[in-house]
This record gives C-alpha cells, sequence and structure tokens, in this order.
C-alpha cells in the first residue's frame, strides 16, 4: 500500500501522461484534417483537436495543482 504521500505524486504523474498522449491524439487529429480532401471533415477534425488540447491542458493544470 503506498504512503498518503506518495498518491498524490503518483496520481499526477498519470494525469501529466494522460495530458501528453491527449496532445499526441491531438497532432494526429490536425493532421487528419490537413490531409482529407472534405472540408466539412476537415473542419470537424481541426474543432475536436481543439477539444481535445483544452482538456489536455484543463487536466496538466489539475495535475500541478495536486
Amino acid at each position: 500500500m503506498t504512503s498518503k504521500a506518495q498518491d498524490p505524486r503518483t496520481t499526477a504523474e498519470t494525469m501529466h501522461e494522460t495530458a501528453e498522449a491527449l496532445e499526441r491524439s491531438e497532432d494526429i487529429l490536425h493532421r487528419s484534417a490537413d490531409n482529407s480532401p472534405d472540408e466539412a471533415t476537415r473542419h470537424r477534425l481541426h474543432e475536436l483537436g481543439h477539444a481535445v488540447t483544452r482538456e489536455a491542458k484543463d487536466i496538466e493544470r489539475r495535475a500541478d495543482a495536486l
């Protein structure tokens, strides 16, 4: 069993890893958007990429506060 002092650090590390994974997903979404021949699809993928970025930044902010 881990001590309470270690739990926030471990949680924060996991949250940072999750945010990094989301940022990689965001890059993929934007690249896919740039390569899409359909304008509506490009727009949707870029919007989704921006939403993923916002979520990643929020997770980073919360992890830093632990």
